[in-house]
Order: structure tokens, then sequence, then C-alpha cells
């Protein structure tokens, strides 16, 4: 299998790859925090009504526990979601407020699940290599 690598910023807090999503509306590029804390891959309301989505097409409403608290939002599935090199088909994300204005969403073990992947710090990139056929 063919191997992945991206860069994020060394000045920055957190590590932010570049994603995109497709919905109804076409598809849009965002910035995704690399969270390997965070169970499910999320996505914030704005990103998702850009993308043609809403609250009627979730699944269901969910709750969501984070070190900050309970959040509400729902759970959706999105026509195609890209990151790190990986393309997964219908694949199903957490929509909700992440409270950060610069910040798309959160790939999370959901997605990264079907990947190994290795943070190298001191170089400033996330090195990727798929394990299997990359579906929801």
């Amino acid at each position: 299998m063919k191997r992945f690598a991206t860069s994020f910023d060394p000045d920055g807090e957190l590590i932010v790859v570049e994603g995109r999503i497709a919905g109804p509306r076409g598809s849009s590029g965002g910035r995704l925090v690399l969270d390997t804390g965070a169970a499910m891959t999320t996505i914030t309301p704005e990103l998702a009504e850009l993308l043609g989505y809403s609250a009627r097409e979730g699944l269901r409403r969910t709750r969501v526990h984070t070190a900050l608290g309970s959040e509400e939002g729902y759970l959706l599935e999105v026509a195609e979601l890209m990151a790190l090199g990986t393309v997964l088909q219908r694949f199903r994300v957490h929509v909700f407020d992440l409270g950060y204005d610069d910040i798309d969403g959160l790939v999370g073990l959901s997605f990264l699940r079907r990947l190994n992947y290795e943070i190298r710090s001191a170089e400033y990139r996330v090195l990727v290599e798929p394990v299997a056929r990359a579906t929801a």
C-alpha cells in the first residue's frame, strides 16, 4: 500500500490537516483537527449547511461528551469525506459546534481506525498508510 504524508503548522496549538467533504451542494475544503481522543469524526453546523445538509437529514439527534462538557448535535451521513490521502464514501459524522471560528471539524477514530498513522511531531508531519479498503 502506498504511504501518504501531510505536514502541519509547527506554530499551531493543534494538528490541523486539510480535508474535503461532499454534499448536495457540491464539495468544500475544511480545516480539520486530527484528534486521536475523539471517537467520532465531526463537522461544524456551518460546514454542514454550506454543503447543503441540515438537521432534517440527520439520522438521529446526539449528545457528545467533550472535555468542556456535553454538546447536542446530530449524526449525519455525508456523501464523501477526504482527509489524509483517504476518501470515504457515505461516511457518518457528528455535527455540532466546536467553539473555534477557524476549525471546520475533527478527524476522529471513526475515520482513523481505517489507517495506520504516525504523528511525527518533531518533523511537523503525519504519515498515513491505509490498511483496508476505504469504505464506511
